[in-house]
């Protein structure tokens, strides 16, 4: 609908007749010309639809789906229209289609089940419960459509699969797409090799924005979602299409895949920690923010490349400093210096 209503708007052409009576993508294009119309009117009227051509039964029709849509209100006169302001109105109208499409996407194989029975066909399909996916869009879809049913909590923990990286790139392309419910407990666990990808930072930053726990962690060993009582896992980097990669909702495997992700939140490291205010002055060490945040990333394993990218330096700075903090610590590894400041409470 919204497409239509840009197409409609950006390219007019001449309308030819309006005929009430199709379906499928023209039916649409009939519907966006109508609110192309109604919107020029400012105020639209029966009266004024009619002007520009079109037939009763066209208006009725047209004007109760836009109606139905949200794009516009009833009056008192049923034969006229308010039309809502229209960034505000396609956008929600964008996003009942969005979760109608994530639910669609959700439910396809439970309603093929469904058409193999009554056709006679047997069901080649996993047990009910468990749903296997198949390629990288495909379990895009279902990490988005899990965020967005869920009402208790969502714990996404990414590696660096292929399918990871589309998902942060339509998160970044559509910044409202893993949206969650109030109350909803989020938990984000990125790989660190993710912290190279500017779509990750800025997902990364929209989470903390919004309240949500985000940490990182070195070697995840593939995607999981845990959200309310199902859970997902993407395999895409042991296997570009994901061969085996699946959603389910059986009892055993979500508990085992939620001990599993307890179990990553409670070894990674919390994103961007800084120093602690209470400490007493022997202990704390003239620390700039810069080093404060290498120190943190140290812990994680993250690459002196992805060090520089997070704290704006090059690598050779980085490089340096991590020499002095290894120094000033008194350790031979990374690790080790990370390990030793965050013992020390300095971050």
């Amino acid at each position: 609908m919204m497409a239509c209503v840009v197409t409609s708007v950006a390219a007019p052409t001449d309308p030819g007749p309006f005929e009430p009576h199709v379906f499928g993508e023209a039916y649409e294009h009939f519907v966006s010309r109508v609110y192309v119309i109604a919107i020029g009117l400012g105020m639209p009227s029966r009266e004024g639809l009619r002007s520009a051509g079109l037939e009763d039964a066209a208006i009725t029709m047209a004007t109760g789906e836009l109606v139905a849509r949200g794009l516009l209100e009833r009056t008192a006169d049923p034969d006229a229209w308010d039309v809502p302001p229209p960034r505000e109105a396609i956008a929600r109208n964008a996003d009942r289609m969005e979760h109608r499409a994530a639910m669609a996407r959700a439910t396809a194989s439970e309603v093929e089940a469904l058409w193999r029975r009554a056709v006679g066909q047997r069901p080649t399909l996993p047990p009910v419960g468990l749903q296997m996916l198949q390629g990288v869009e495909e379990i895009v879809d279902h990490v988005v459509a899990l965020h967005r049913l869920a009402s208790s909590r969502v714990w996404l923990v990414l590696d660096a699969s292929p399918a990871a990286v589309r998902l942060l790139e339509r998160v970044d392309e559509v910044p409202g797409l893993l949206t969650v419910r109030a109350g909803a407990d989020v938990r984000l666990v990125l790989d660190t090799e993710l912290l190279d990808s500017a779509a990750a930072l800025s997902h990364i930053g929209r989470s903390r924005a919004e309240g949500h726990q985000v940490a990182v962690a070195n070697g995840i060993p593939f995607t999981t979602v845990v959200a309310d009582a199902a859970a997902l896992v993407d395999l895409t980097a042991h296997d570009g299409e994901g061969e085996g990669s699946f959603e389910v909702r059986l009892g055993p495997p979500v508990r085992a895949l939620t001990r599993l992700v307890e179990e990553i939140w409670g070894l990674a490291t919390p994103y961007a920690a800084g120093l602690e205010s209470e400490l007493t002055p022997h202990e704390r060490i003239p620390l700039p923010e810069r080093d404060q945040r290498i120190l943190a990333l140290l812990t994680t394993g993250a690459s002196d490349k992805v060090i520089a990218r997070q704290t704006g330096v090059s690598v050779r700075t980085v490089e340096r400093r991590v020499r002095w903090l290894m120094d000033h610590l008194g350790v031979a590894t990374r690790f080790q210096a990370g390990v030793q400041a965050a013992r020390r409470g300095w971050i």
